[in-house]
């Protein structure tokens, strides 16, 4: 299992933040309509993305046996956002199909 000591793991971060530098840079030559609805777009897809991460590393951390206290400790959150974080979500219940033909529209 690759930790975040890994050198491997600290040569695609940086590479990461190196793009994401290069990007910021190539940034200053749009407009500031560009900049903002690329900066949007950028922001809500990294904030996805690293939810989904989390979510799925505290699970495993869970799963190896760790309390909420000390995954939460790791990534800075309470144990009782780690206990949130890391319950399977509910699914939503499936709508009845309904037996009885669509109502007739009223007239006016």
């Amino acid at each position: 299992m690759t930790t975040p000591a890994a050198p491997q793991w600290r040569q695609r971060a940086q590479a990461l933040h190196d793009e994401l530098s290069a990007l910021c840079t190539d940034l200053a030559d749009l407009t500031i309509e560009e900049q903002l609805t690329a900066l949007a777009h950028l922001d809500h897809t990294l904030h996805a993305l690293i939810g989904q991460t989390v979510r799925q590393a505290a699970t495993d951390a869970r799963t190896h046996g760790w309390s909420l206290r000390r995954i939460g400790t790791h990534i800075g959150r309470s144990h009782e956002q780690i206990r949130l974080l890391t319950t399977p979500e509910p699914h939503p219940p499936r709508p009845a199909a309904s037996t009885e033909s669509p109502s007739e529209p009223t007239p006016l």
